[in-house]
């Protein structure tokens, strides 16, 4: 009999550990999915390839028989469902632009067909959708989806470590299936609640800066096949950057005073930020004006992409200060929670973040009097963004 899976302490437990009496477990977390990933990136630069002796069905079929909610029987029948929901409903929904409707529903199940932990991602999203959409059937979907989603995770990490060429489009189909599935986080937490949104969202970022490490090297590739819709809906790169001019916003989902607002935020992080840091938090402020403009070229069609591109670029000191609760930090966050907010209207998938993330910064600025001022701003903004 194989070992079982080793688990760490965390507060995110998944259903399939819970139905097998684990009590600690952060299997799908974007915390140990990062770890993960970036624990595979670190394994390649330091030996270049994984040795043979570890195939990637042998891992996947190991892990399957391990965690699997239902017997071979049932789950085979559950595939079936979940693949015809996929093709039918959840592929459509994970964007607007017609061809990029078209890579999800037509080209990206392709790629599954020839390698499973594709397929694997495809059903764990499609699980989460469901879960989603039908609350009486919702502890059966999160089975499925955590355990399709922990099978897929294996493969891709040990299909990465082979560094096989011939699988570049497959591992590129399964990091943009993770980018959104990470997202549903607050949809498949208890109560659709987050217990610290603030440390779930940096785990996220993380998690998602260490996947485009992993994807980087083939976009240039990408950009040529089938699959470059793709790098518009989710990696935004340089070929795809913003304008240089600032774009009127009458036409956009953003609110009209957002670049006004920007400038006050700038105003701020010079007046108070000292001069070590100061760099870093103008960066991150320039980021989210290429992140207006970027929104505002899409007008009211706005793809995920747009909204991701500020992460891709956040320093990581930022990103630190954010965790250590630093107001002017967190201030920046709250302002680009307007703009993830505004995917929540028409991605499901994007559900939870904005009104979670706001409520827990405000408690954490509340004895800032100049940060609660300019927090004014993203709070009202989002609270009307949430009255459709």
């Amino acid at each position: 009999m194989p070992p079982r899976r080793t688990h760490t302490k965390s507060r995110l437990g998944c259903t399939n550990c819970k139905r097998r009496k684990v009590k600690v477990c952060h299997c799908n977390s974007p915390s140990a999915m990062r770890s993960n990933f970036l624990g595979t990136i670190r394994a390649r630069l330091r030996n270049g390839v994984a040795s043979p002796a570890d195939p990637v069905t042998m891992v996947m079929t190991n892990v399957s028989e391990q965690i699997a909610p239902f017997p071979p029987h049932e789950l085979r029948s559950k595939d079936f469902e979940l693949m015809h929901h996929y093709c039918t409903i959840t592929a459509d929904s994970l964007s607007i632009r017609r061809e990029l409707q078209y890579v999800w529903r037509v080209v990206i199940p392709r790629e599954g067909y020839r390698h499973p932990f594709v397929m694997h991602g495809i059903l764990a999203i499609a699980a989460a959708h469901k879960a989603y959409l039908v609350p009486n059937n919702r502890k059966i979907n999160l089975a499925l989806s955590d355990y399709y989603q922990t099978v897929g995770s294996e493969g891709f990490r040990h299909t990465l470590q082979h560094n096989s060429s011939e699988a570049r489009s497959a591992l590129f189909c399964f990091a943009s299936i993770v980018v959104l599935f990470m997202f549903t986080l607050p949809i498949r937490s208890e109560n659709g609640r987050l217990e610290d949104p603030i440390t779930s969202i940096l785990e996220l970022i993380r998690l998602l800066k260490g996947i485009r490490i992993t994807q980087e090297p083939v976009f240039r590739e990408i950009f040529k096949s089938e699959f470059a819709p793709i790098i518009y809906g989710i990696w935004p790169v340089e070929e795809t950057g913003p304008p240089d001019r600032r774009m009127p916003l009458g036409d956009s989902i953003l609110p009209l005073d957002t670049w006004d607002a920007l400038g006050k935020l700038r105003e701020f992080c010079k007046a108070e930020i000292p001069s070590a840091s100061l760099k870093d938090y103008l960066n991150s402020i320039d980021r989210l004006e290429d992140t207006v403009k970027l929104v505002a070229c899409a007008g009211v069609h706005v793809e995920g992409g747009a909204v991701l591109a500020w992460i891709y670029g956040v320093e990581e000191s930022i990103l630190v200060d954010i965790g250590a609760h630093r107001p002017p930090a967190l201030l920046i966050l709250s302002y680009y929670v307007v703009f993830l907010s505004t995917l929540e209207k028409n991605f499901w998938y994007c559900r939870g973040w904005g009104r979670q993330l706001t409520s827990e910064i405000e408690t954490k600025v509340v004895g800032e009097p100049k940060c609660l001022e300019l927090f004014q701003w993203p709070k009202q903004r989002i609270a009307d963004m949430f009255h459709w």
